[in-house]
């Protein structure tokens, strides 16, 4: 008996190719990178709050300021600011075990310097929050780092 090859066999053959396609990408994907923060789920929970607190920055007539140095960045307020607390996150999108998360203590001038010790030349995301007067400000802003 003679085999005869029909659209049938035809169809079957191309839904099992693109079968194996589709599995092979699954299998050479691997690891496709890394969640931005392990806390993940309680990050969401904060998100209104940090929204809030991003709007409420926005809407103050001065603004820290963020000044790259030979020796890292600095963080400058305004003189009338009375700070109370916060953090200084810089987030490392590609590499998690370069991000830098520090308290906010903020010299007699009113500055903090992140030393250039402890960044790597790349992106960053700064996440800058303080509080104030009982309220909470944050500011986001995208800081790339120069080896000096």
């Amino acid at each position: 008996m003679k085999f005869k090859f029909t659209w049938a066999h035809g169809v079957a053959v191309a839904l099992g190719m693109f079968m194996i396609f589709i599995l092979s990408l699954l299998f050479f994907a691997g690891d496709v990178g890394e969640l931005v923060t392990d806390n993940y789920y309680e990050k969401s929970l904060t998100f209104e709050k940090d929204i809030e607190a991003e709007s409420r920055a926005n809407l103050l007539a001065k603004h820290p300021q963020i000044v790259e140095q030979a020796n890292g960045f600095k963080l400058i307020f305004p003189e009338d600011f009375t700070v109370t607390g916060g953090t200084v996150y810089l987030l490392r999108p590609n590499n998690q075990e370069l991000d830098y998360l520090k308290p906010l203590k903020l010299n007699e001038r009113k500055e903090m310097l992140i030393s250039s010790v402890n960044l790597v030349p790349g992106e960053y995301d700064l996440a800058l929050s303080w509080e104030m007067n009982g309220k909470k400000y944050l500011l986001k802003k995208p800081l790339r780092w120069h080896k000096h």
